[in-house]
């Protein structure tokens, strides 16, 4: 029998539940075949859960607690809880970043979600209305924990353009701003985060944030479009083409990462 495949429970949310899935079953001394045939799956089924590569859904959950014993679906609701909390419109975006090989973002107004602090993302969420303070506490906890892609065993690689003008919006007053900017510089040092910002002045972004996905395969983009309403998320091929152009456009007009770095530190004084 060849050796059990080794799993990285800090690779994703699908491998953290697969290792907690192939824990119990190995604790109740199942092959994958035997938990296969009680719960209704293939083994080759059994073992894309175990390795991350699919889902559990609601009926595989069912048939292997009735195999298992109950405690899998608590697992499950715990590592998807951000994604219960955030609105459904959103839902679709975030399987798109949680696969990601890499994203590419462009900013016009404020910190991208994956990079905020949890001060700035609190005084971005109390000016939208019809938020309550324990609906705001959900949703900075949701955002914060959208961020575990970047610290995962292999995160995805991720390219952040601002504009010059995210840098001095007084989000949340100068303390808020000072750390929210040097969790910047933070970020700007991890091998696989390229921060960069540019200069104030016309450019073809100044319409709205953009976001683009690739998926593991490379073949698969998906874009986010920030709108005054909902967000608009699409792999339409024209559409992903166009927003590429755009942001080819804008990152060839910013500064390189050093300067950009350089930037960011005269700015942390700003606020200071």
């Amino acid at each position: 029998m060849p050796a059990a495949r080794k799993l990285d429970p800090n690779a994703s949310r699908t491998a953290a539940f697969g290792a907690e899935l192939r824990r119990m079953r190995e604790e109740a001394r199942l092959t994958q075949a035997e938990l296969g045939r009680r719960a209704g799956y293939s083994s080759s089924q059994i073992g894309a859960v175990e390795v991350g590569k699919r889902s559990p859904t609601e009926q595989f959950l069912s048939e292997c607690e009735k195999a298992l014993g109950s405690g899998l679906r608590e697992v499950w609701a715990s590592l998807s809880h951000h994604r219960d909390t955030a609105p459904t419109w959103f839902a679709p975006w975030l399987q798109e970043e949680e696969q990601a090989q890499s994203l590419r973002t462009w900013e016009p107004l404020v910190v991208p979600g994956l990079l905020q602090t949890a001060d700035y993302a609190r005084a971005l969420l109390e000016s939208e209305s019809g938020y309550d303070s324990e609906r705001i506490d959900a949703l900075v906890a949701t955002r914060l924990a959208r961020q575990k892609i970047l610290t995962r065993t292999h995160p995805p690689r991720y390219l952040v353009v601002l504009d010059e003008g995210v840098l001095s919006r007084p989000i949340g007053g100068p303390g808020v701003m000072r750390e929210q900017l040097e969790r910047l510089l933070e970020a700007a040092r991890v091998p696989h985060i390229t921060v960069q910002i540019c200069p104030l002045g016309a450019n073809p972004g100044l319409s709205g944030g953009i976001v683009i996905a690739q998926a593991p395969n490379g073949v698969r983009h998906t874009v986010y479009l920030e709108t005054a309403a909902e967000p608009v998320v699409t792999s339409y091929a024209e559409v992903v083409e166009l927003v590429t152009m755009k942001l080819d456009a804008i990152r060839a007009d910013a500064l390189p990462q050093r300067a950009s770095v350089e930037f960011i530190r005269k700015m942390v004084e700003k606020w200071t």
